[in-house]
């Protein structure tokens, strides 16, 4: 496809550099010469600089002729006239990343009218995965699927664990038919495991299964932690939205925020929760504000450095549960080693909504689609889910029967309201939410996970 990308900031090089991955024409225009020098140098992109939002940039940039427009800059009012004006020139798609939040209520209720084909938050979107883990505090990353039907979630192995040293083929037997370990991250090599595969402690596994399903395993295995009642958070814009969700769902929650006037606006916004002026990365305050017994700690600040700081005292003061919010994936790597297991990566929660629609462009006539999209294990694999729409070959076939390609797995069948977990004799039907996991990358309908 050929799409026209508008601001290179961080949003834009790495939206960037995962629309080339899957194998676009990419244009990419901004004002600042030198990050459209950087962009150019990493990623096989034209690059055009000037105003995203003029008539001329765009026409210049070939947004008329263009599949797609994305408009990510920093300001919301320009990445919404980017995409006016570009539909204008007539180009049929258009997505714009809208952050305020008075703007991004407004356009999901009028972006039809204003011809807009996606708006995204990053912040709400990880506002909404850090409840999901919260609500599941003993993983360390929850991915939801089929409507809250059946869920993936992400946790380290340690010696303690009874299922350190156990071979897959004997979970079933142990742990029952209602979960499957999908995904293995193993001395820094993922793997799609099969039942010979045997448990180590350091491994990052992806479990699937339906939620009641993964909370009576984690009690099983000794590591359910029981559900979060406070929260103490770092300030920032996914604050807000965060706190909106815990507050609805009964949770105490206290802000911590260093500037007055974000204060005062936080307090407007949500009037149930404590808020307290004060530098969030002072490990006197949060003592004094009971970090050693709070259920859980989310540092939500600007900074990278910050964050991780705050969250390491945070782990070493005894918090529940503690997750990070990085903007940079090369600070994970470089804490690996710590006492940290949660981070949250708003540009690529982004990136993966934006990968999924682009997919689901391409293929909006084909029988089984892509409905949600996820990266794991460090971007090194993917969670799909199909909806089977049409009747196919391989439709009523036991899996064992099909020829499914090497380096993927059907992790789990969504059927009703019901989450198959499926052996060799299980197949496929009409109407059937179908969850794989791949390390093969660029899958865009449900027919792609097959050999040939």
């Amino acid at each position: 496809m050929e799409i026209v990308l508008i601001g290179a900031g961080r949003m834009g090089q790495g939206l960037a550099g995962r629309l080339i991955e899957e194998g676009h024409s990419l244009t990419v225009v901004d004002w600042d010469a030198d990050k459209l020098e950087h962009i150019s140098n990493n990623l096989d992109v034209m690059t055009l600089q000037g105003n995203g939002a003029d008539y001329e940039s765009l026409t210049e940039a070939g947004a008329g002729e263009a599949d797609l427009l994305i408009a990510v800059t920093n300001d919301d009012a320009v990445n919404m006239l980017c995409c006016l004006t570009a539909r204008k020139l007539g180009v049929k798609n258009t997505v714009a990343r809208v952050r305020t939040m008075e703007y991004y209520r407004q356009l999901v209720f009028f972006k039809d009218e204003l011809g807009l084909s996606l708006v995204f938050n990053p912040e709400r979107d990880a506002a909404a995965e850090i409840s999901r883990v919260l609500r599941t505090p003993s993983a360390a990353k929850v991915e939801s699927f089929a409507k809250g039907r059946a869920e993936m979630v992400e946790f380290t192995v340690t010696e303690e664990m009874p299922i350190c040293g156990l071979k897959l083929l004997k979970m079933r037997d142990r742990y029952g038919s209602g979960i499957l370990v999908s995904a293995v991250e193993h001395d820094g090599a993922v793997l799609i495991p099969r039942g010979n595969y045997t448990l180590a402690a350091g491994d990052s596994i992806h479990v699937v299964g339906a939620p009641a399903k993964m909370s009576a395993f984690f009690k099983a295995i000794g590591t359910h932690k029981r559900s979060v009642r406070d929260v103490i958070l770092g300030g920032g814009r996914i604050a807000l939205y965060l706190g909106h969700e815990l507050l609805d769902a009964g949770i105490r929650v206290k802000i911590i925020e260093e500037d007055a006037e974000h204060c005062e606006i936080i307090k407007e916004i949500l009037p149930k929760a404590e808020v307290l002026l004060g530098d969030g990365t002072d490990p006197q305050l949060l003592e004094e504000e009971g970090i050693r017994t709070t259920d859980a700690f989310v540092a939500l600040t600007g900074s990278d450095q910050n964050n991780i700081i705050t969250s390491m005292f945070a782990a070493r003061s005894g918090a529940g549960k503690v997750i990070t919010k990085i903007n940079q994936e090369v600070f994970r790597t470089m804490v690996g080693s710590h006492r940290l297991e949660s981070f949250v990566t708003p540009t690529n929660i982004a990136a993966d909504n934006i990968v999924q629609y682009v997919r689901a462009m391409q293929n909006s006539l084909d029988a089984s689609g892509i409905e949600s999209l996820h990266e794991i294990a460090d971007g090194k694999a993917e969670v799909l889910e199909f909806m089977i729409r049409k009747d196919a070959p391989y439709l009523g076939v036991p899996i064992r029967s099909l020829d499914i390609r090497p380096d993927t797995l059907i992790a789990a069948i969504i059927r009703g309201n019901t989450c198959i977990i499926p052996g060799g004799d299980d197949c496929v039907k009409l109407h059937d939410s179908v969850i794989a996991v791949t390390t093969r990358f660029g899958m865009q309908r449900f027919s792609d996970i097959f050999e040939g």
